[in-house]
């Protein structure tokens, strides 16, 4: 009877250990997710995009008049649309409205930078 006791305690501190060592991991995990939200989502991947958006531009002259109607909106769906993809990947586990909302800070970020820096401070774009 002592040996069932004995196993049976055994096995409870095992399952014990286990459960913590799954919680660190998950707290540890949740930590990492949270920065490299807050630091992509609001300032990295507008970053890029808008860097993408006003290489292209400058490139063509600040003048995309050349390109088709179609090509001009898959270039904004791809410098707009994949960081804020991207962002609401990142907060993919934070619930079913916060994706939208990191979504929407990243393209708000990536326009602003787009038009009052690039376009107004840089005076990059059309002349």
């Amino acid at each position: 009877m002592s040996e069932d006791a004995d196993f049976s305690v055994a096995a409870q501190t095992r399952i014990a250990a286990r459960s913590r060592e799954r919680e660190r991991k998950d707290a540890k995990r949740a930590k990492r997710e949270r920065i490299l939200l807050w630091v992509f989502a609001p300032l990295l991947l507008p970053a890029a995009g808008a860097a993408a958006a006003l290489a292209v531009l400058e490139g063509e002259g600040g003048d995309l008049s050349g390109w088709s109607s179609g090509s001009v909106g898959l270039l904004c769906a791809a410098v707009l649309g994949l960081p804020a993809a991207l962002s609401a990947w990142l907060a993919r586990r934070r619930g079913r409205i916060e994706p939208f909302g990191w979504a929407a800070i990243t393209l708000l970020m990536e326009i602003a930078l787009v038009f009052w820096v690039g376009l107004v401070l840089l005076e990059l774009g059309p002349s």
